[in-house]
């Protein structure tokens, strides 16, 4: 399970899984406990706290994956820099997102040929539960992308 994981992030490791009817849940954490700050760049390993994401991610063999991610909250040690506290980042998925880029990637390949409703039914037999409105939002994201790199 560790090597499939390190697929995503090298510096992450496996703590438990289990599965449930149709799906599998890993729990995993960066091996560090030091992170950067992201606003001064000070370097931190006083953690405030711990909380859970969960992150939906591409299936194994015919299990849809979610990844349960146990992320670091670390106290700034920089008296001078406004953040006093600061999250883990990944980067594999965006922050705030709830799907890494390569679910979210493989949704908008399986999706632009098709309807909303078609592509929702495709994706949640194969990939991820997910509604057909997050669908159109990451089409929409997506062509937005591409006008952008077009206009470049």
């Amino acid at each position: 399970m560790d090597e499939i994981i390190k697929k995503s992030d090298k510096n992450l490791k496996v703590v438990t899984y289990k599965y449930e009817n149709d799906t599998l849940f890993i729990d995993v954490e960066k091996k560090s406990n030091t992170e950067v700050c992201p606003h001064c760049g000070q370097r931190s390993n006083r953690i405030h706290s711990k909380y859970i994401r969960q992150i939906k991610d591409l299936p194994i063999q015919e299990y849809k994956v979610i990844l349960n991610i146990i992320s670091k909250v670390y106290f700034c040690k920089n008296k001078d820099c406004h953040t006093k506290t600061f999250a883990e980042q990944f980067d594999f998925v965006e922050s705030h997102s709830r799907m890494t880029k390569r679910l979210k990637k493989k949704i908008v390949n399986t999706s632009k040929a098709t309807s909303a409703r078609a592509s929702k039914e495709i994706v949640n037999n194969d990939l991820a539960n997910i509604s057909d409105d997050t669908i159109l939002r990451l089409l929409k994201k997506n062509s937005n992308r591409n006008k952008k790199r077009a206009s470049n």
